[in-house]
């Protein structure tokens, strides 16, 4: 029988996949925003101005493919499936993919009508950017199913009440369930109540093999 693979050996492989997806995520935008705009734009601040919502709703499709493109590249076993309630397997386990652009380091993700989500795994990345490109990353998984302080997890009352009302909710984990969060890229930090995050500076210059 398979043993279920731990969060640092989903760790390990991740992180074979986060850099070269966000450049090539950074490469596809800048291909792409031209063409869809007919020459109008080129980056995505010119396109949403400071919106960061759209930003992040516009970079997510297109990162998630290139995790797909760079796994198959690399022979990871990675698949994206977008199915209810989790976005891929990666080793046979599922996670909930959860990119953000949001500067809010207590967050370790932002995102809504997460009430569908049916995997305590969750795959956040968050980026900085300037234009198409992504200096800075923060990634981890956050594993809720091992929390066990009640202030851990989503911030609005989605999960409490049944009801998805569609709004923007936060991702928090108290200090004491710091072991929730596996490491990728970047750090974590404990504050007065919450782990908050750190990012790390990358090196973008060379295009993914």
């Amino acid at each position: 029988m398979k043993l279920r693979p731990n969060n640092t050996e989903l760790a390990q492989e991740l992180r074979k996949l986060v850099l070269p997806a966000l450049q090539l995520a950074s490469e596809r935008l800048s291909e792409a925003l031209p063409i869809l705009t007919g020459g109008e734009y080129k980056t995505i601040d010119d396109f949403f101005g400071g919106n960061t919502c759209d930003k992040t709703k516009f970079i997510a499709p297109i990162f998630n493919p290139a995790l797909q493109s760079v796994a198959n590249s690399l022979n990871v076993e990675y698949i994206t499936e977008e199915v209810v309630g989790y976005d891929a397997k990666l080793l046979g386990c599922e996670l909930e993919n959860k990119l953000s652009l949001t500067q809010t380091t207590e967050a370790f993700a932002t995102g809504n009508n997460h009430s569908k989500a049916k995997t305590d795994k969750h795959f956040v990345v968050k980026i900085t950017h300037e234009g198409n490109n992504f200096p800075e990353v923060f990634a981890a998984i956050v594993d809720l199913s091992i929390a066990t302080h009640p202030e851990t997890g989503w911030t609005d009352s989605v999960t409490k009440t049944g009801k998805n009302n569609n709004g923007f909710s936060q991702l928090r984990i108290h200090k004491s369930d710091a072991l929730c969060v596996e490491r990728i890229y970047g750090r974590i930090r404990p504050a007065r109540k919450f782990m908050h995050t750190e990012y790390e500076s990358v090196n973008q210059s060379s295009s993914p093999s």
